[in-house]
């Protein structure tokens, strides 16, 4: 092993290739993927971060059925290297300008029997991406991926999901070499030796089936899996099989290398998409949908709060959980909608897959004739190309008819609001929805303070957060003020308000809940750990949103405002009441010197929230 380091820190500086190997540097230098070949004639790939192996020489491939395509026995053809400088905009995400620069590399192998199979680099200055691709006169069917992850550190601790196909499900605390014989699910966040963060994921998966990784035995090894065999067409491009790398959590929590790896938007104009704070008669209500009366309540109530969306579970009209075609037939969903408009309010619906799989031009034609703008799409829980195939053709189409999407009982994002700007939001996680459900486990502290270094890293989650209400079914452990800050700490393009209107029209932070956005121009990293705290800004326009929720004990922090312009700011603090915690909210005024610490004590399971509003304007 010391005479490979020695080999790969002496080529480390550079982006090459000889008979035997290529290598993709990042822009910064820090990163870098290395592709060889072993003895056999099979293709092996190392990554490496600030001079440390990350991943140790592990195995590409790709395992056909046809096996006149092999991997194996090839040699490398041809090597050309380039590089990605652009921005562009999305409507939603962490930022509003995305910044898309890496150093890219393209190796072209040859078989035995003269086929050319090639293998796309990308070097980024958070990251390290990898992709297969090739042309055939025929139509070829994969088994499998051959593709290994061979994690260099001895010491590792995780954060990974056991593998569930509506990713619904809690990223445990694990020593990575304890975990064995075990399906995982992405996103993969390791702390490799307490020196490097890795997070493996992957993105653009459109027309074929999502992997997921699996550990077999007390190996440091993952192999990736696809859920079943596929057909591909003649020109095949996998998803990027895709790693995150930095000395520290802000750059895995700030990363949009997932959105970079995927396909320009397909739309020209996205003037109509207006992404934005959205209420759930559902949570509090499981037949709120079926009565006119109780969803212009909650439109009122988006009014007076001054938000954007409701939404109005169209196919659970007299349905508490699955489709019913009643909607069809009901003659007051023009009213309601037009009552909705009336106020300034935007309405999105809900379906199953199963009904859109083969009405989905009946179902959004419809939507837009009662002047419905989005929809949200339930019951998908699966990774196979079918699911994936839907998905690809239900964004695609909402997009002509200018509705927004939503996706519910959900795979994990791989970064598709980049080629469809219309998605809002996805699930794929454990929300507050799970607060209704008797005897499951809702979500803890814990889990939501590992969800911005975990989920939400890789695209929006429609968590349905702050809850104030403690359900008897499934009570919840955190404070008033954790709940007020997940709507600044959980990015979603819809930030779907869960509670009942009384809820937050007497709430003590109403003030505050009437200044929420879901949209960021720009997001820092300032303070956590997985699991235990996050404390996160996230600028909208000239203001800066600065929220924290903790889990661990009571904590005391101080927090750099190097972010903010220089001067003095007056704020309301929203933070716990100690008296009581669960059901009240401190709010105090504040001067705070831009030079100086933010300090503030955090009590265990509990938060703060506050807005610093640029005082030149």
């Amino acid at each position: 092993m010391s005479v490979f380091i020695l080999l790969i820190t002496l080529i480390l500086f550079s982006n090459s290739c000889t008979s035997n190997e290529c290598s993709v540097v990042s822009p910064n230098g820090k990163n870098k993927i290395v592709v060889s070949m072993d003895e056999s004639g099979m293709p092996i790939y190392s990554v490496f971060s600030y001079d440390k192996v990350i991943v140790k020489p592990s195995k590409l491939g790709i395992d056909f059925e046809n096996k006149d395509y092999q991997f194996e026995k090839l040699r490398i053809a041809n090597f050309s290297k380039g590089k990605i400088d652009e921005s562009y905009e999305l409507p939603t995400g962490k930022t509003r300008i995305y910044e898309n620069r890496a150093n890219t590399g393209l190796i072209s192998f040859e078989d035995i029997n003269g086929k050319f199979i090639k293998i796309n680099l990308r070097a980024y200055d958070d990251g390290v991406a990898f992709n297969y691709e090739f042309e055939n006169e025929d139509k070829v069917v994969i088994n499998n991926e051959l593709t290994e992850i061979n994690i260099a550190s001895t010491s590792s601790d995780s954060w990974i999901m056991n593998y569930n196909p509506n990713y619904e499900s809690f990223y445990p605390k694990r020593q990575f070499d304890s975990i064995q014989n075990q399906a995982l699910s992405y996103p993969a966040l390791l702390h490799l030796d307490k020196k490097i963060w890795l997070m493996i994921t992957e993105a653009a998966v459109y027309d074929q089936p999502a992997t997921h990784i699996v550990k077999k035995g007390l190996e440091n090894k993952l192999n990736l899996v696809l859920p079943e065999k596929f057909e591909i067409q003649k020109h095949y491009i996998s998803p990027w099989r895709t790693f995150i790398l930095g000395k520290n959590l802000s750059t895995i929590v700030e990363s949009v290398i997932v959105e970079n790896l995927n396909p320009s938007s397909v739309l020209k104009d996205t003037s109509w998409i207006e992404p934005g704070i959205a209420v759930f008669p559902w949570w509090g209500n499981y037949l709120a949908n079926s009565h006119i009366d109780t969803l212009k309540m909650y439109v009122d109530m988006a009014a007076e709060m001054k938000w954007q969306w409701i939404e109005f579970d169209v196919s659970l009209v007299n349905s508490p959980w699955r489709t019913s075609k009643d909607w069809r037939t009901t003659d007051w969903l023009g009213e309601f909608t037009a009552y909705a408009k009336s106020k300034g309010i935007k309405v999105y619906g809900w379906d199953e897959i199963n009904v859109l799989d083969t009405e989905m031009d009946y179902v959004y034609g419809k939507y837009r004739d009662l002047g419905i703008d989005g929809i949200k799409i339930d019951y998908i829980d699966s990774d196979d190309a079918f699911s994936m195939r839907f998905r690809d053709r239900a964004m695609r189409e909402a997009a002509k008819y200018k509705l927004h999407v939503s996706f519910h009982g959900e795979t994990l994002p791989r970064g598709q609001r980049r080629k469809y700007p219309n998605v809002m939001t996805l699930e794929g996680v454990r929300g507050a929805e799970y607060y209704t459900f008797r005897g499951d486990i809702p979500p803890t502290p814990e889990h939501n303070c590992t969800l911005p270094f975990t989920r939400n890293v890789v695209g929006s989650m429609d968590y349905t957060p702050v809850t104030f209400t403690i359900r008897d079914e499934n009570p919840r452990k955190t404070t008033y003020a954790h709940e007020l800050a997940l709507a600044v700490i959980f990015e979603s393009g819809w930030t779907v308000m869960a509670d009942r209107p009384q809820a937050y029209l007497t709430s003590p932070a109403k003030t505050m809940l009437q200044q929420l956005v879901s949209t960021w121009d720009e997001t820092v990293f300032l303070d956590g750990y997985p699991g235990e705290f996050i404390c996160l800004a996230r600028r909208h326009g000239n203001d800066w949103y600065v929220a924290g929720i903790n889990a661990a004990g009571d904590k005391e922090i101080s927090l750099s405002l190097d972010f903010l312009k220089k001067g003095n700011y007056k704020i309301e603090m929203y933070s716990d009441d100690s008296n009581d915690p669960l059901s009240s909210i401190k709010i105090e005024e504040m001067n705070i010197d831009s030079s100086k610490k933010l300090k503030l004590k955090l009590i265990e399971n509990g938060g703060f929230c506050t807005i610093f509003k640029d005082s030149s304007r």
